[in-house]
């Protein structure tokens, strides 16, 4: 039976906490969860229980996110990434597996980079190497809301960048994640809307991958075929840098996948995490393969087959 508890930790002063859910019998290395920035560690429970069957779940919210301290924006995503580490070491837990959703992944990335021997595997669900002009201009333009306090406009415009309202969509989601994201953002309060401004100001400042890529990581990197914020061609770029990685499509979803096709988001990363095919998966396009060269050595057996 899975014991479930609260961890809280503080890093140079930034009180944070994490949801760890135990499995006595893993298959896999404890499961680390880093998600966007409206989420917090509860987020993904209608998502985890596969993940939760194959390893120990830590369901982590960093400074700035869920019941944690304020971050204010001038700290980047290393620092976010030392604060994992700082929390790792406390659970003594020397590698983990990461599952990093859309902001995560900024964190994610940066944090494997500079400690790839403490990740066994890498899922990175709607990243980007860095804005283009168009989003970063976005991204402002919803900053700006929650800064002159337009609460409401900002939980009006924020989903219909983040969810696709393609026909293709809706048919896969028929619970309709803009109204679900419109719902949460609007319930948001003041100190929701600043850790929200906060973060996007973290967006618009830091870099989210690194000139040298990763190495040695099995890396999974997943795009939503309609993702406005993060698109197609920009993970297939950030999944380059990663030698061995695979990327792939989630077909008729957005950026918020989690929500749009819960079931088949679960599915994938509980695959990937216990070394399974995802060739010919139902929600998946054709897997790409990163190629390894001399110079930047790879997997042997890569866990994506």
């Amino acid at each position: 039976m899975s014991v479930e508890y609260i961890h809280r930790t503080s890093y140079q002063g930034f009180g944070f906490a994490c949801r760890v859910v135990e499995n006595p019998r893993p298959r896999t290395e404890p499961i680390v969860v880093l998600g966007g920035a409206y989420q917090n560690m509860h987020s993904n429970r209608r998502s985890e229980k596969p993940w939760a069957a194959a390893g120990t779940l830590v369901n982590v919210e960093l400074p700035g996110q869920g019941t944690a301290d304020d971050l204010p924006g001038e700290y980047g995503f290393d620092f976010m990434g030392d604060a994992l580490g700082h929390l790792l070491d406390e659970l003594g837990i020397p590698r983990v597996n990461i599952i990093a959703v859309s902001y995560g992944t900024a964190i994610a990335y940066r944090y494997t980079h500079r400690n790839p021997g403490r990740v066994a595997r890498l899922a990175l669900l709607g990243s980007t190497p860095f804005l283009t002009d168009e989003v970063r201009g976005a991204v402002e333009s919803v900053s700006g809301l929650m800064y002159t306090g337009r609460a409401a406009e900002f939980a009006r415009l924020a989903p219909q960048l983040l969810a696709c309202a393609e026909p293709a969509c809706l048919r896969e989601n028929p619970n309709n994640a803009a109204e679900v994201l419109r719902r949460v953002l609007s319930s948001a309060g003041p100190q929701d809307i600043r850790r929200f401004a906060a973060a996007n100001e973290r967006l618009l400042r830091h870099p989210f991958d690194h000139p040298d890529g990763i190495r040695g990581v099995r890396t999974l990197c997943v795009s939503g075929e309609h993702d406005l914020l993060c698109p197609p061609e920009q993970a297939r770029v950030l999944a380059a840098t990663v030698p061995g990685a695979v990327f792939a499509e989630m077909k008729s979803v957005g950026h918020v996948m989690h929500l749009e096709r819960p079931r088949d988001f679960s599915d994938v990363l509980a695959r990937f995490m216990t070394d399974l095919t995802l060739d010919g998966h139902r929600s998946l396009g054709p897997l790409e393969r990163t190629p390894v060269t001399a110079d930047a050595p790879g997997l042997v057996g890569s866990a994506v087959r």
